[in-house]
Order: C-alpha cells, then sequence, then structure tokens
C-alpha cells in the first residue's frame, strides 16, 4: 500500500484513559510482541523546538511494526487493549461512571491505525522554484470582489502547512520549522514549489499577514500524517491553517504498484481537528476540497469543522479537476463548503487557467490554490476593523451570509454556499 508508510503505525487515546496508558506501558517494557514505540507526540513538537498547544486532551504515539504486518497488529492491538480495559475496571483503575465518556464514545476509545501520506495534488517544479503571478491571478482577485482600500486594525497570523518557502518569497515570517528533516529545523526552503506558490497567494490578498511556515512535505510533495499532526500540535498562536494537501496519492493510480489511492478518513487526525476546534483559541482550518474530479470531498477537508474549498474558472463554473460535494465525514450536510478561482484544466490537456509560474515555467493550478485564496482572503477580512472582534463561528457566518450563489449553474449540492467574496 503506496500510500501508507510500510512497518508503521498511529495510535490516539484520551488522557484520562487509564486502559490505554497501560497498554502504551506494557509496550514500552517490551511486553507486546513485535511493537515498539518510535515516537511520541509531545516528544516530537519539543524536537522542532516549540511547546505543545494548550488544551489538548488526547496522547498520540507513532509505532513500529513488522513491515507487512500493519492489519495484523492492528486488530492484535485492539484485543490487548479490550484485556487491559477488563484489568482497569477489575482493580477501579477505571469506572463505568467516571469514565463513562471514554467507554461509550468511539472516538475516545484507544485508536489505531496504519500511517499515511498526504501529498500536494500537483507535481514539483522541474529546476528552480521562484514564483511569478499571471494575468489571471489579478483576474480572479477581482472575481471574488478583493480590495486593498480597506483599513486593517489587526494583524493575523497564519500558518502555512507545505512544500515550504523559497527564502526570496519571505514576506513576514514570524515562524518557521522544518518537520522534515531535524537536522535542518530552521531551513524550509521549498524544493517543491506548491508552499511558495501558496503562500504568495495568500500574502499578495493579504500583505498585512504574518506567516508561520512549517514545512511538513517534502521534495516529492509527500508529507506523513505524524509530522502534520506534530505541526498542527505546535502552539503557533495562529489565527488560521492552510492545508492544501489531501490524504491520500498525488496520482489516483500508484506508478508502483497500480493500486487506486483513495483519500482515507483518519481516526487519529479527526481526534487531532476536534481538539483544535473545541479550543476557544483554536484556528480557523482551510483545506483543499482535492483535484480528482469526484463527487466527494478529499480529508482532511470532508471534516465538518474545516473550511473545505472547491475550484472554479473565470466563467465561475466548477474547473474539470475539482472534487465537488457538501456531504461531511458522517454522510451529513458539511456547512463550510465554498468555491474559489483555481485555475482550469482538462484531463489530459495542458491548463488553460492558472495563477502563476516557477522560473521554470511550471504552471500552478487546483484547489490548493483555490484554498490560498480563501485564507488570503479571510485573513485580510478578518484584519479589518468592522471584523476583527469576530470569534471563528462569527467569522464563518459572515462568510456563509456574503457568499455569492448568483451565478448560472450554482446548486448547493456542487458548489456549497457558493464563492466566498470580500465583502
Amino acid at each position: 500500500m503506496c500510500d501508507t508508510i510500510a512497518g508503521e503505525l498511529l495510535v490516539s487515546f484520551h488522557e484520562n484513559d487509564a486502559a490505554a496508558d497501560a497498554l502504551i506501558e506494557s509496550i514500552q517494557l517490551g511486553k507486546v510482541s513485535h511493537v515498539d514505540i518510535i515516537d511520541e507526540l509531545g516528544q516530537r513538537v519539543t524536537k522542532s523546538g516549540l511547546p505543545m498547544r494548550r488544551g489538548i486532551h488526547f496522547r498520540f504515539y507513532l509505532l513500529r511494526v513488522p513491515a507487512g504486518e500493519e492489519a495484523y497488529k492492528v486488530n492484535y492491538l485492539q484485543f490487548h487493549y479490550k484485556q487491559e480495559i477488563l484489568r482497569a475496571l477489575g482493580n477501579k483503575r477505571m469506572d463505568l461512571v467516571k469514565n463513562k465518556e471514554i467507554l461509550e464514545q468511539s472516538n475516545y476509545h484507544f485508536q489505531v491505525i496504519p500511517h499515511s501520506w498526504l501529498t500536494v495534488r500537483q507535481a514539483n517544479a522541474p529546476t528552480g522554484i521562484g514564483f511569478s503571478f499571471t494575468q489571471t491571478h489579478d483576474d480572479y482577485k477581482q472575481l471574488i470582489g478583493w480590495s486593498s482600500s480597506a483599513g486593517t486594525t489587526e494583524t493575523k497570523k497564519v500558518l502555512v502547512l507545505d512544500t515550504g518557502l523559497d527564502p526570496a518569497s519571505s514576506y513576514n515570517v514570524v515562524s518557521k520549522v522544518n518537520f522534515v528533516d531535524d537536522s535542518k529545523l530552521s531551513d524550509v526552503s521549498d524544493d517543491h514549489g506548491h508552499g511558495t506558490a501558496v503562500t504568495e497567494v495568500i500574502h499578495d490578498l493579504c500583505n498585512s499577514a504574518e506567516f508561520v511556515i512549517y514545512k511538513v512535505a517534502d521534495s516529492n510533495g509527500r508529507a506523513s500524517e505524524w509530522d502534520t499532526l506534530a505541526a498542527l500540535a505546535a502552539q503557533s498562536e495562529a489565527d488560521l491553517v492552510n492545508i492544501s494537501l489531501a490524504f491520500g496519492l498525488a496520482d489516483r493510480i500508484c506508478s508502483r504498484c497500480g493500486r487506486e489511492s483513495q483519500s482515507s478518513r483518519s481516526a487519529v487526525f479527526e481526534n487531532m481537528i476536534n481538539q483544535l476546534d473545541a479550543a476557544d483559541d483554536g484556528p480557523l482550518l482551510v483545506a483543499a476540497a482535492g483535484n480528482d474530479s469526484l463527487n466527494e470531498l478529499s480529508y482532511p477537508a470532508r471534516y465538518n469543522n474545516i473550511v473545505a474549498i472547491e475550484s472554479v474558472n473565470q466563467s465561475r463554473q466548477l474547473s474539470q479537476f475539482s472534487n465537488h460535494a457538501t456531504v461531511d465525514h458522517e454522510g451529513n450536510n458539511h456547512n463550510n463548503v465554498f468555491v474559489l478561482p483555481g485555475g482550469e484544466k482538462s484531463q489530459n490537456a495542458s491548463p488553460t487557467e492558472y495563477i502563476g509560474t516557477s522560473i521554470s515555467g511550471k504552471k500552478f493550478y487546483g484547489t490548493s490554490f483555490a484554498t490560498a485564496y480563501a485564507s488570503g482572503l479571510i485573513a485580510a477580512l478578518w484584519s479589518q476593523t468592522a471584523h476583527s472582534c469576530k470569534d471563528r463561528q462569527q467569522l464563518l457566518d459572515h462568510l456563509r451570509r456574503n457568499a455569492d450563489s448568483s451565478f448560472s449553474g450554482f446548486s448547493h449540492q456542487a458548489h456549497g454556499n457558493g464563492m466566498m467574496t470580500f465583502n
């Protein structure tokens, strides 16, 4: 399975789960056959030189198991966890009343899953990074009603989880960490190009924004779920987070094994997202819908506590590559789906609309950049006098109320709330 990391599993559980604590202790003592702890999330964040975010009430671990035995070990560890629950109830370390929430809610249980890849949905720039906007970018800004005339009263901080940033584009960067290579913690140089293009778009729409750049994806555009979790768990003080990444491979059909890759739901990642959402000072999360032309949203955009961004072209028609849906991870209505311009490209053809190019002529388009437009627009609006005192939900309410659904062909099922606008 090329969209997972061989020989590795991820674990999460609530901090008050005594049975899960006991199982982790048994693994540490070597009492669980062929299972070892590689890392604990708090330690992973500390290694990056950052403090852990406050208010995270779950524990996260990265485990090593024999390659090829991942599915077997998932069931094996769940069996051991059930044994530990019975022991904990028997010796009163857990109580049916006191620990009712842990015992009754499935997401509070000991979760163990394969370790997945997230990817950017575009190939890397062949030689040289750099970035230049096209005229199409200016057209897109006009399409969303962007204006530079509105005054700002508060500086917003934007966390970009991506492939890093070209040093020549380091606008207002207040913090940067390389989660891909611990030996180069302060070097977030972009060796792919995607992260630079995303950050340039956000900055151009909100040049007062401060940036936190966490390099979580490598030169192939791949980000491990563990590194991405660590970046989200770190105390960045960000107001919003741009996630132009999705679970699964960039190409749906793996060139190595021929298997079709899916953007799968991760119970461990979901726990982290829910913890951020529950925090009073948690950031607004904005994620790309995906570029697979599917009638479903990629993960993590499908979670209903994330703002999901689909792509449209200059005619405000859905881009041919864009995923589109208003169904969330639980099969209910996703209230936070919007469309924004991201380019146009039909299958097996060159892009006809793109927001910019690299030095080598790489053309950037996709829901990743529609997401960057969303993050830039949100940061700019949130910085204004009229909106700077709004909390996340109040700002989302404003965005939903002012979304443009007047264009030809609009449908809630395809376009969600409509086009996010600078109003």
